[in-house]
């Protein structure tokens, strides 16, 4: 599975700034302050409820999303929103002041395997920020839609001189966009979710193997011998 591709989407970055302006006035701080330097805020435009912040994005034991009354006011971000035909968790507006970074860090509950995405559609941008997912620079434009494996290490730098504000939705895998990332290379069709053994590099793979062998009992040498035919 690809860790990250700009999807087929093309929306008009003018009319998301404009409705922006409607609710500028709301930025709240995100709460994760160790996770940056500067100055990262949001807007919630849905949000999980009975969550102490209104900028949380929940997590995967939420069950409970409402849109929040500002968005009956943003009529073309919310067909934006609409046109992720899945269904909805958290969606914000995110916004990087000039000079700040969203250091780097893992987001453990957004895995495609586990029923879990998260889209971004630029609003606002510049040259100067650098989006770095793992040690790839993700050249997001404004008005695109990008997926990420955000359970792998990224972070933000905003070194330009304008804000760099993102539309961030967060939604549930169903068939509509399993069948999208299918259509556009992300994921193969008979792809399945990698075991916990494909997640560890060879050698964490090889002292697995000689903890198990050092066990000695029939199924720790089973399975040591199955896991040795896979390196």
């Amino acid at each position: 599975m690809k860790s990250y591709a700009k999807l087929p989407f093309q929306f008009d970055p003018a009319q998301l700034l404009q409705e922006l302006e409607i609710c500028k006035q709301n930025w709240t701080r995100h709460f994760n302050t160790a996770y940056y330097s500067g100055e990262w805020s949001g807007i919630p435009l849905r949000s999980p409820q009975g969550e102490s912040h209104g900028l949380s994005a929940g997590h995967a034991d939420s069950r409970q999303f409402a849109d929040e009354p500002v968005l009956e006011h943003l009529p073309y971000t919310r067909s934006v929103i609409e046109t992720i035909n899945a269904p909805k968790s958290s969606v914000r507006y995110l916004r990087l002041t000039p000079g700040s970074e969203i250091k780097p860090h893992k987001d453990y509950d957004l895995v495609f395997w586990d029923g879990f995405v998260r889209l971004h559609i630029p609003i606002l941008t510049n040259d100067q920020v650098k989006f770095m997912l793992n040690d790839n620079l993700l050249n997001m434009q404004s008005g695109e839609c990008w997926f990420a494996d955000f359970s792998q290490t990224h972070s933000v730098e905003n070194g330009g001189k304008t804000d760099r504000v993102h539309l961030v939705i967060d939604c549930q895998v169903n068939e509509w966009l399993k069948t999208l990332f299918i259509e556009n290379g992300i994921v193969e069709s008979t792809e399945k979710a990698p075991t916990e053994m494909e997640q560890y590099d060879e050698g964490t793979k090889r002292m697995i193997i000689e903890q198990l062998e050092a066990q000695g009992t029939h199924v720790a040498l089973e399975m040591a011998a199955k896991l040795r035919k896979e390196l």
